[in-house]
């Protein structure tokens, strides 16, 4: 039992190290070489844990091999473009400047019904509306609407907003995160003086995130119930540190 045990053990942190190194894809975007090896890798790992007459070396020697082909092969592709079509294909148009490209659908076996759910997932309700769409590598669909059917840009309407970034989340669950803080453009001086414009104590706070520009929401935990949500804030900031 205790070999088994370690033997799971070993398995599991080789496999967590060669998935690492594979990059973070979910399963959807995984090239076909990457969804064959990830399968023959789940395979592999299980011999050595079900019948514990096989050595682990059995299963860590292939698990190598097979990482460092992945490796290499993916560095050959950055090189060659013969090398990425027969191992990662290339993207296939179906819908080119407003028309519908059988043929590529005959090619990939993609059926009108199919074709038209994915559409609509992308927003594009009537293939009418559709420009191009564009069957790419990992077997997701790109779609571009039509100009008179696609939502107005600022850019479009003459107008300039301010870059707002990405909303950091500097505490949880009353945890200040000082690296995310520091992402922001932010430090404790600024957290604590927003806090305390407001009265909120950064210990009661559920979750507080703030963007680029210094705007932040606070959500703030009830006392009685900290499942709860006692009041949000919104904190607007400006640019910069100790605003």
């Amino acid at each position: 039992m205790i070999t088994v045990f370690i033997r799971t053990i070993i398995i599991y942190f080789i496999l967590i190290a060669a998935m690492r190194l594979m990059g973070k894809r979910q399963i959807g975007e995984l090239q076909i070489s990457e969804l064959a090896i990830t399968f023959i890798l789940s395979e592999l790992a299980v011999i050595p844990i079900s019948d514990k007459n096989i050595p682990v070396s059995h299963a860590v020697i292939p698990i190598l091999l097979l990482l460092s082909l992945e490796v290499i092969l993916s560095f050959a592709q950055t090189k060659s473009n013969m090398l990425k079509k027969i191992f990662s294909g290339s993207p296939s148009i179906i819908i080119h400047r407003g028309k519908l490209e059988h043929s590529e659908m005959l090619k990939h076996r993609l059926e009108i019904e199919e074709l038209l759910c994915e559409l609509r997932l992308k927003g594009a309700f009537d293939i009418g509306d559709v420009e191009y769409a564009i069957l790419e590598e990992n077997g997701k669909l790109s779609v571009l609407l039509k100009s008179e059917k696609a939502p107005l840009t600022p850019y479009q309407m003459n107008l300039c907003p301010e870059e707002e970034g990405i909303a950091h989340t500097v505490i949880v669950d009353g945890e200040i995160d000082r690296k995310a803080l520091k992402e922001a453009g932010r430090d404790d001086n600024w957290l604590f003086a927003a806090l305390s414009r407001f009265d909120i104590k950064y210990s009661d706070v559920f979750l507080m995130s703030v963007n680029d520009i210094g705007t932040a929401n606070v959500y703030v935990k009830d006392p009685s119930d900290n499942k709860k949500i006692k009041k949000q804030v919104k904190i607007q900031g400006g640019s910069g540190q100790n605003n």
